[in-house]
């Protein structure tokens, strides 16, 4: 099974910001902590923003995201911002992969 790859951008209703962002780093911590199969989950605040996060994550495969979705964990936190946030995007990623090429096929390539 293929790695899956998963960019989470959250929008939370601003009087919401520090409890929600307090919340996903406990999230963050314990997805390390406990969630098998996980990869990568990084946390971010959007620059020059108090209330937009993304979460980068990669996961062994489909199995081990399903599995992080059903730990309680994971549910708590989806329950305690039901009503926080304004807006969640969820992005499936494929990860290129590189092909090694010579200076000389790179040139060719591009011109």
């Amino acid at each position: 099974m293929s790695q899956v790859i998963l960019v989470v951008n959250v929008k939370v209703k601003p009087e919401f910001s520090e409890d929600v962002y307090t919340y996903m780093k406990a999230l963050h911590q314990l997805t390390h902590d406990f969630d098998k199969g996980c990869i990568q989950y990084d946390l971010h605040r959007v620059v020059d923003t108090t209330n937009e996060f993304c979460f980068i994550e990669t996961w062994e495969n489909q199995e081990a995201l399903d599995e992080h979705m059903a730990k309680e964990h994971y549910k708590s936190f989806k329950a305690f911002v039901e009503d926080k946030v304004e807006d969640v995007q969820l992005t499936f990623l494929n990860k290129h992969e590189a092909i090694t090429h010579s200076m000389d096929e790179l040139k060719d390539i591009v011109s």
